[in-house]
């Protein structure tokens, strides 16, 4: 099990939560991290902190992703934890 976490931050619905999970599900397959789906709908405070401004993505507490995902730059950002 790796020790790298990303906190990816989605809600049900939402099209580009999908896109963007399953780039990070294509980029663990090369690299060691894990994926923490968190479901903002279900925290008044999350829904509040994000709203609208899903998917996100956050690496030890710094935003690495948010709305598209960008392949390659997440994998450089990646690399330089793993």
């Amino acid at each position: 099990m790796s020790a790298l976490q990303i906190d990816f931050y989605t809600r049900p619905g939402c099209h580009l939560c999908h896109e963007a999970l399953q780039v990070l599900k294509n980029l663990q397959q090369e690299l060691d991290f894990e994926i923490r789906i968190v479901n903002i709908s279900k925290s008044a405070h999350l829904i509040k902190l994000y709203g609208n401004d899903i998917p996100v993505a956050t690496l030890k507490g710094r935003k690495i992703l948010k709305h598209r995902a960008d392949e390659n730059l997440l994998r450089r950002i990646l690399r330089r934890h793993v």
